[in-house]
């Protein structure tokens, strides 16, 4: 026979069990829930550029808030041709722009490169700024202070930058 207190022990495991089993349950739904607004934006902003573009293939998603919240988005049409397509979702306006005729994310990349020796990109977003597509790098400094810059989707140029956040 198990005693009492063994059984009681028992009891206490399979609580213990269960309740870390259900938070983490708990856990994926929340992580889940909250990154499904973010796949709903990039579902959302696809249909749009397929309705009304010619884009076919989504290569990349980009989102960038700078006074004026933006989804952008890289894709190509039937023929193989390289389109960029921004979407302003509060004014429901979209442009869409030949990678031709601007500025790729890896030139900006390796302009930003030659600019900023010693700073680690943290992420490279295509987006809306004063009536204008940018692209814009977010980085971390040699001394480890956040930092942005922006450049002009059609020249490359920068046009903003905030260092040292």
């Amino acid at each position: 026979m198990i005693r009492d207190d063994t059984r009681q022990t028992i009891k206490f495991i399979i609580w213990v069990i269960v309740i870390a089993i259900l938070l983490y349950i708990a856990s994926i739904f929340v992580f889940f829930r909250a990154g499904s607004i973010g796949r709903d934006n990039d579902r959302q902003i696809a249909q749009i550029a397929r309705q009304k573009t010619a884009i076919t293939n989504v290569q990349t998603y980009y989102h960038l808030d700078r006074g004026v919240s933006s989804y952008a988005l890289k894709g190509t049409d039937s023929k193989g041709k390289t389109y960029y397509f921004v979407y302003l979702p509060k004014t429901k306006r979209a442009y869409l722009y030949q990678a031709s005729k601007g500025t790729s994310q890896s030139k900006i990349k390796s302009t930003f490169t030659a600019a900023h020796k010693g700073a680690t990109i943290k992420g490279i977003n295509l987006g809306w700024y004063q009536n204008n597509p940018v692209w814009e790098v977010a980085y971390q400094n040699s001394k480890g202070n956040l930092g942005y810059t922006l450049y002009d989707f059609k020249t490359g140029k920068a046009i903003n930058e905030v260092d040292n956040l």
